[in-house]
C-alpha cells in the first residue's frame, strides 16, 4: 500500500472509531438509565425486574407518569429485556461482611439498567409517545405542609422540612426535571405566605419565579391524614393555561412528591 493509501486507511479508521464512540455515547444517555432494587445479583431476580425498569425509564424519557396506560405498553414491557444495553450492580451492604450461608443471594442490590435509546424510542413511538429532550424546565416548588402539630412552608435553607426537600430531589431525578425551592426570604419579599398562597397575584408569581431562577412554579398542600395514616397532597401549576388540581391520598411523602413532580412533568412537556 502506498503512502496515500496508508493515510486514507488511517483516516477511515479514525472516522469509524469516532462514529463508534459517538454511538456508544448516544447509547449511554442518562435519560435512558434507571435503577431498581433487587435481591442478589443473579439472573432469576434481574430478569423480572427489567419490566419495572422499563416502566421507570419510559416515564423518565417521556415525562408521562401514566405511560403504562398507553396501548401496547404491556406488550413492550414484557419483552423489554431485549432493550437493555448494559446493566451494573451496586451492593447496598457494601463493606459489611457476608454473614449467612447463602452468601450474596439475599443481599439487597441496586440494579442500574441502561436501555438502548434507539430501541426505546421505537417502542415509545409505537405507543404514541415521544422523548422529551433535555434540558427541561426548571421547576420551582412552593408547598405548605401541615403535620400533626404544625404548619410551615417548604423553603430553601429553612430548618423544617429537610427530609421532605430531599424526597423532592428523588422525584426530580425520577422525571429528569430540576427542582428548586425558593428561599424563605424571597417568598416573604414576594408576599407569599401560608395564608395567601392559593390566591397570590400574577406579579407575586413572577417575582418568585425570577428570584428563584425557575421556568415554572408548582404550588401545593401536603396534609397529614390521621384517619388514613398517610399524607394527602394537592398540586397545581398556577401559571399554566389550564391550572387544574391533581391530588393523591394516604401515601408517604415520597409518593406524594413523585405525584407532584410527575404531574407537573405531564403538564409541562410539549
Amino acid at each position: 500500500m502506498n503512502g496515500s493509501g496508508v493515510v486514507a486507511a488511517m483516516a477511515l479508521t479514525l472516522v469509524m472509531a469516532f462514529e463508534s464512540a459517538a454511538m456508544a455515547d448516544d447509547r449511554l444517555d442518562p435519560l435512558y438509565r434507571v435503577t431498581v432494587r433487587v435481591t442478589g445479583d443473579r439472573e432469576e431476580t434481574r430478569i423480572p425486574a427489567v419490566p419495572l425498569g422499563f416502566d421507570l425509564a419510559a416515564q423518565k424519557i417521556t415525562g408521562n407518569p401514566d405511560v403504562a396506560a398507553d396501548p401496547g405498553f404491556a406488550e413492550f414491557a414484557a419483552k423489554s429485556t431485549g432493550m437493555v444495553w448494559s446493566y451494573t450492580y451496586h451492593d447496598r451492604m457494601f463493606g459489611r461482611p457476608i454473614h449467612d450461608e447463602q452468601g450474596t443471594r439475599d443481599r439487597p442490590f441496586d440494579l442500574t439498567l441502561q436501555f438502548d435509546s434507539h430501541m426505546m424510542n421505537d417502542a415509545l413511538k409505537a405507543m404514541g409517545e415521544r422523548p422529551w429532550p433535555v434540558p427541561r424546565p426548571r421547576l420551582g416548588v412552593v408547598v405548605a405542609v401541615k403535620d400533626m402539630v404544625r404548619s410551615y412552608l417548604l423553603a430553601e435553607g429553612a430548618e423544617r422540612g429537610t427530609d421532605q426537600r430531599a424526597a423532592f430531589g428523588d422525584a426530580s431525578e425520577r422525571f429528569a426535571i430540576p427542582v428548586f425551592f425558593p428561599a424563605e426570604s424571597d417568598l416573604v419579599a414576594a408576599g407569599v405566605t401560608l395564608e395567601n398562597m392559593d390566591s397570590v397575584t400574577p406579579d407575586a408569581l413572577r417575582i418568585v419565579r425570577e428570584t428563584a431562577h425557575v421556568d415554572a412554579l408548582l404550588f401545593g398542600h401536603l396534609v397529614w391524614n390521621k384517619a388514613e395514616q398517610g399524607w394527602t397532597g394537592a398540586w397545581h401549576l398556577p401559571e399554566a393555561p389550564q391550572s387544574e388540581v391533581w391530588s393523591i391520598h394516604g401515601v408517604n411523602f415520597d409518593a406524594a412528591f413523585r405525584n407532584a413532580v410527575g404531574g407537573a412533568a405531564k403538564r409541562l412537556r410539549p
